[in-house]
This record gives C-alpha cells, sequence and structure tokens, in this order.
C-alpha cells in the first residue's frame, strides 16, 4: 500500500505578515519626510525664481521710465506691481486697464489708472491671481475679500458695493522702509519712509546709494493666520491699496522692516484697521525667514533671526537692509 504524505504549504504566518507590515511603515516614516522636504525645496526655489522675475521687470520698468515704479498712486491707489504688469508679460490685461472708465477721487469720470482700484466695473481683472506674485507655499485663497479687520475698500460712490470688493492676492509687498511708526498716516509716509516703495515714490537706482546689492525691494509675505491665538501675516494685493485712511490700506502693497515688525512675527493682539501690526510685517510659511528682492536682482533667504533695532542706527542689519540710504556698514546677514 502506498502512503501519501499530505501536501506542505509554504505560507506566510501572522507574525511574519505583521513584521512585512511594521518594515514598510517604519519605511514610509523613513521615506515621508525625504518627499515632503524635497517638496518644499522645490516651492522655495520656485518663490525665489517669481521675485527674480519681479526684480527683472523691476529693472526694465526702470530703463524705460528711469525710475521704479511708484510704491501705490495717491488717490487712485493703484499698487507698484499694476503698474509692472507689461514687463510681467500681462500687456492684455494692463492695456484692459488704461482702456476703462472708472471714478476719480471726486466722483468724477476717468480713464484707466487716473481712476480709483475700487470704482472699475470689471472685478474679473482685479481678482486675477499672477502666477509670478504667489508663493507656492502659501495655499491662501486666490482672492481678498472685504472688509477685513473692519477696512473697507474706498469706492468714490454712495453705493455700499465696495462692502463686498474682492482683489487677487500677492505674496511680494515692497519694501517701505524701517521707519514706520504706529499711529503712522498712510498719506503721509511719502515724507518719512526710507525705503524703495512708497506713496507716489519715484526712486532710481542712483538715489539707492547704500548699493543695490545691499538694499531690500521687495519681500515675502504669508496669508494671515491664527495659531494658538498668535496673529501673524497680512493681506497683500497686486492691484493696489484701494484706500489711504488706515495702515491696513497701504499695507496691501507695501510692508515695513522697523524694529516693531520682526520676520515672521507673531501677536496676540488682534489687527487694528489703524495700526500696520502684524500685517504690515514680512515673512513667509518656509521655515525660518523669508526671501527678500535686492536691487541689484539677487534674492536671498533672510533668517527671522537677523540683527533688529531702531532705524538708521549701526548693528540695525534688518533695518539697514530696508534703508535705501543710511550709509550704514551691514553686519553678516
Amino acid at each position: 500500500m502506498v502512503v501519501k504524505r499530505a501536501a506542505r504549504y509554504h505560507g506566510s504566518t501572522l507574525i511574519e505578515l505583521l513584521v512585512v507590515i511594521a518594515i514598510v511603515a517604519v519605511l514610509i516614516s523613513l521615506l515621508l519626510p525625504a518627499v515632503q522636504q524635497a517638496r518644499e525645496a522645490a516651492r522655495r526655489a520656485q518663490c525665489k525664481n517669481n521675485l527674480k522675475q519681479l526684480g527683472q521687470a523691476i529693472h526694465n520698468y526702470h530703463d524705460s521710465f528711469n525710475t521704479m515704479p511708484p510704491g501705490w498712486i495717491g488717490d487712485t491707489y493703484w499698487g507698484y506691481q499694476s503698474m509692472l504688469l507689461p514687463q510681467l508679460d500681462q500687456s492684455v490685461m494692463y492695456g484692459t486697464i488704461a482702456t476703462t472708465i472708472g471714478l476719480d477721487s471726486d466722483g468724477n469720470l476717468a480713464i484707466g489708472f487716473s481712476a480709483q482700484v475700487s470704482s472699475f466695473p470689471m472685478p474679473s481683472v482685479l481678482q486675477t491671481l499672477l502666477p509670478v506674485s504667489s508663493c507656492p507655499t502659501d495655499s491662501a485663497m486666490s482672492v481678498i475679500t472685504f472688509p477685513i479687520n473692519g477696512y473697507r475698500l474706498t469706492q468714490p460712490t454712495t453705493n455700499d458695493d465696495a462692502n463686498t470688493t474682492k482683489l487677487a492676492r500677492n505674496s511680494y509687498p515692497g519694501v517701505l522702509g524701517s521707519m514706520l511708526k504706529p499711529g503712522v498716516i498712510p498719506n503721509q509716509v511719502d515724507g518719512g519712509a526710507n525705503g524703495a516703495f512708497f506713496q507716489n515714490s519715484n526712486v532710481r537706482f542712483a538715489d539707492i546709494s547704500d548699493g543695490l546689492s545691499n538694499t531690500f525691494l521687495v519681500g515675502e509675505r504669508s496669508r494671515p493666520d491664527n495659531i494658538g491665538g498668535q496673529l501673524g501675516g497680512g493681506d497683500t494685493s497686486w492691484a493696489g491699496v484701494g484706500d489711504e485712511s488706515c495702515a491696513q490700506a497701504f499695507a496691501l502693497a507695501v510692508g515695513d522692516c522697523s524694529q516693531d515688525s520682526q520676520i515672521n512675527m507673531r501677536t496676540t493682539t488682534p489687527p487694528d484697521p489703524m495700526s500696520p501690526y502684524p500685517i504690515g510685517a514680512f515673512g513667509s510659511l518656509h521655515a525660518g525667514g523669508c526671501h527678500f528682492l535686492f536691487g541689484d536682482g539677487h534674492v536671498q533667504f533672510i533668517s527671522e533671526r537677523i540683527a533688529t533695532g531702531p532705524a538708521n542706527m549701526p548693528g540695525s542689519t534688518y533695518q539697514n537692509l530696508a534703508s535705501i540710504s543710511d550709509g550704514l556698514t551691514l553686519g553678516e546677514f
């Protein structure tokens, strides 16, 4: 009689399966941070490239007009990036704005940049996000909805439509300087700003006596946030400031590097329409600092630990970089 041996099946035991799962989980946990770091490195590189493109646009504008664009235009409120649209390959958008009829500050018919931003009957253009003006790390909504913190856009009519005005977001405000103090009236900062961009500014490269390679032109700002009661960031728009009656107005186009507005600053004080803090500071969602465009066109990541202090004083490296002509020797940064 032939005895048949029972077939032996070589399957995995439960313990072996659990070991394999554990190994896979460990590998994933090791790989995931590396993937995230690689993605963030790519986003930071794109953010840096955006600022380089803005720098090229500013230089091309200067070549054409022998001056940089104003931080914003008084009374009509158009911001510096709206002046750069042709240099940013947005000539069609620029032409649309330049030929559209709106209202001036007195409520009279005006055309193009002689009309106030908020009077334009063409919200789709002003709500168009410019790819070069958006940091890929900051995943905020593409438009800013007003009113914000009690601040609304001025509109030179009795129409209340401005209460729901929306403007496209921007990640890169111009540098106002280092001398802004709480309570400063925005439409008076043209007499006190010491940076590259302010109301009706017409700064030439020749005016930057500290050297183009030693002077901020544009910085980075992330969306507003509230983490554990710590407030930071602020809204920015390429179209303009929309108003000049409060600090939140000019902060839509420019930012300050004063001692009280440090990089990535956090505060527990709720934003006030009449105060630039914290919405006027520079900062980013990149860890440890933010990018700045310098006058010579190079872009550098500036640490949030950079030396700060009173304006126009030796050792206040952050403030010294924000001034176009303080004549002071820079510290390391």
